[in-house]
């Protein structure tokens, strides 16, 4: 797995790679097969989810694919939890 750290001021860092990485290239990441795992690097909370949210917003902000019905029966019957 993947292990991406999010530093105070926004920036996201590929501990593999060694090298900051933005949304868009983890999401390239995620679509070539990786498994990904972000993690906030001073409280070490798992931000995995948030930062996949993120991703889906900015690409929904250029280009909408999501069904307006389909997103309001996620947000009527709120996320599942694991």
């Amino acid at each position: 797995m993947r292990t991406i750290r999010r530093y105070s001021n926004r920036k996201l860092y590929d501990t593999q790679a060694s090298h900051y990485v933005n949304l868009q290239q983890i999401a390239e990441l995620i679509r070539g097969g990786e498994e990904i795992r972000v993690i906030d690097k001073a409280s070490q909370r798992d931000l995995t989810t948030a930062t996949f949210c993120q991703i889906i917003f900015e690409e929904t902000k250029r280009e909408p694919q999501l069904p307006i019905l389909g997103l309001r029966k996620i947000i009527v019957s709120g996320l599942p939890s694991e």
